[in-house]
């Protein structure tokens, strides 16, 4: 997956015009210039005040460029938040504190941009959004999604402008710049962490969450509701896990009857893996270490056999392994190839995954994306082959759930565990 799918993918449907919007600004900011009056631009164009107390040649370069800046973060904030009510409506209070803020961003834009003061308010406001960002997010209100976490980086760089004084000759301003450094350091770091945190919930809430059908199939999506369901894909993107965005989160009689099909042969087929001694004869190998209640066996042979979709010979088995005992819990589906699509019989029930991993050169080895959807310093990002999981338990989330509640499988396996010989 290149960096613009894996950009998109993420992208939640509402945030869609507030994207425009901010990618449209450039093209609005030519637009006026164009059609203002020639000689009508001023010093203060260029973020200086004129007339008394104007600053020097010597400070231009400084502090016009962070005035420069930050008239251009201001505007990216106030275009997202102005759009936002385009797709983003949840009640009249809300769309007014969107068209508030965005309104009050695009002010503080204009005042930074001539030359008028703007720091301490647009400290104020800044901080004020990212707060109200996180509690809603932290709160399950909103799952973070790439618009949403590349406007909280632009009003996270606004914010370190406000907070950090520009140099001036004469004036070091050194414990200053460090406050401001520091608390601008402390401030992403909080602000991401949160991101990240509650991108891993919402996307563990997503393996848990899924209800059976009310036709007693086999269920459909993790999240209830229309509005959560055009998040999940947000939250998983954040939390390295790619889903791909589907139209429709309704399945069809079909489409139900197939997923049906589908869970209950997968279930009949791996009644001969029961035991953990005939997974292991037929070529499945228990990692190390290899216990836990999410255990998955890989069979090489079955992962380049060409067949997809087979519940005859899935690619993986997974196995809660605990006390002596073992409990099949169900299979994952792996595609031979990373980037090919797999077959989804069951519309947005069969939905397929991949994974988004970080191998790192330093230290060497695996790890996860970072608080903003990325991999580290000196890692390479690698997309795995998309995957899908059937379980072929009785379980609270479902067939087709991407994973399954701890407490429960513990439960489960305590009370269904088979005993094995060998490992």
């Amino acid at each position: 997956m290149n960096p613009v799918d894996a950009f998109s993918v993420g992208i939640a449907p509402q945030h869609v015009p507030a994207l425009v919007a901010a990618c449209l600004l450039p093209v609005l900011v030519f637009g006026v210039r164009r059609l203002r009056a020639p000689g009508a631009h001023t010093r203060r164009d260029l973020g200086y005040f004129s007339g008394p107390g104007a600053p020097t040649s010597s400070k231009i370069a400084g502090v016009g460029a962070v005035r420069l800046w930050a008239a251009w973060l201001l505007g990216i904030a106030a275009a997202v938040h102005l759009a936002l009510p385009l797709g983003h409506y949840d009640g009249p209070l809300l769309t007014i504190a969107f068209l508030g803020s965005g309104a009050a961003y695009a002010w503080l834009a204009v005042r930074a941009l001539e030359g008028r003061s703007w720091r301490l308010l647009a400290a104020v406001l800044l901080i004020g959004t990212l707060i109200s960002y996180l509690v809603v997010a932290g709160s399950g209100g909103e799952e973070p999604d790439q618009v949403g976490i590349a406007t909280a980086l632009v009003e996270l760089a606004a914010l370190g402008l406000c907070l950090v004084p520009g140099r001036e000759p004469g004036r070091p301003r050194r414990f200053k710049r460090f406050a401001g450094s520091t608390a601008t350091v402390f401030v992403t770091f909080v602000v991401g962490t949160t991101i990240w945190i509650g991108s891993f919930l919402a996307h563990a809430a997503t393996d848990t969450d899924a209800s059976a059908a009310p036709d007693g199939g086999v269920g459909a999506m993790g999240h209830t509701g229309d509005h959560a369901e055009e998040h999940d894909h947000a939250a998983r993107a954040q939390a390295g896990v790619i889903m791909r965005p589907i139209a429709d989160h309704h399945p069809t009689l079909a489409q139900q009857q197939a997923a049906d099909r589908l869970a209950a042969a997968t279930k009949a087929a791996m009644k001969n893996y029961a035991i953990l001694d005939a997974a292991i004869g037929a070529g499945y190998e228990v990692p190390n270490p290899g216990t836990g209640t999410d255990v998955h066996m890989d069979n090489k042979k079955f992962k380049n056999d060409g067949r997809v979709l087979d519940p005859q010979r899935p690619e993986t088995l997974v196995y809660a392994i605990e006390g002596g005992r073992a409990t099949l819990l169900g299979v994952v589906f792996v595609m031979e190839r990373a980037g090919r699509a797999g077959p989804e019989p069951g519309g947005p029930i069969t939905r397929w995954h991949a994974h988004n991993i970080c191998l790192t050169l330093l230290p060497p080895g695996f790890g996860i994306v970072t608080p903003f959807g990325t991999c580290p310093a000196l890692s390479v990002n690698v997309t795995s082959p998309e995957m899908m999981h059937v379980w072929i338990i009785d379980n609270p989330s479902g067939a087709f759930a991407e994973g399954l509640d701890d407490t429960w499988v513990r439960a489960y396996h305590a009370e269904h565990g088979r005993p094995y010989s060998r490992r």
